[in-house]
């Protein structure tokens, strides 16, 4: 499960990024918006709601089915891989809470909503990083967390 919600996640925040463009064309003033901006800005809120649903379920499955102690990295790089994690889960979740504000209850959270956006982009790219390093280390961390067959 920890696969699968890591994946269906990291999936729908590049969808997020590409729905994201519909947005500031949809509250323009000048120009009505086009049908296809809405369905993309709609796609954009409820995808958006669905990251928060796995994210709670990813945290959940984190707290009560911890890796076993044999497949965890020793010293500053598990400190390291933690924060990182941790930060990753609550700036997603802050995103969706201030992305279900600005659409639902107040607009002027949607600065929040771009701020823990650009907190989610340098933590996903240390993330990427992470990976990249235990890659090329062969250290058995990535073939853990792919979803293919082993």
């Amino acid at each position: 499960m920890q696969i699968a919600t890591h994946w269906a996640v990291a999936l729908l925040v590049i969808e997020q990024w590409y729905t994201s463009r519909a947005i500031p064309r949809t509250h323009n003033p000048l120009l009505p918006p086009s049908s296809t901006d809405l369905l993309l800005h709609a796609v954009h809120n409820y995808a958006g709601l669905l990251i928060g649903a796995l994210m709670l379920a990813r945290i959940g499955l984190r707290l009560f089915q911890p890796r076993p102690a044999s497949l965890q990295i020793q010293g500053w790089l598990e400190r390291l891989s933690q924060v990182i994690h941790w930060g990753l889960y609550i700036s997603l979740l802050g995103q969706v809470a201030a992305g279900f504000a600005a659409a639902y209850l107040w607009a002027p959270a949607g600065r929040i909503h771009i701020l823990l956006w650009n907190v989610t982009l340098v933590l996903a790219g240390l993330h990427i990083a992470a990976a990249v390093y235990h890659t090329v280390r062969c250290d058995g961390v990535v073939k853990r967390m792919v979803p293919w067959p082993r």
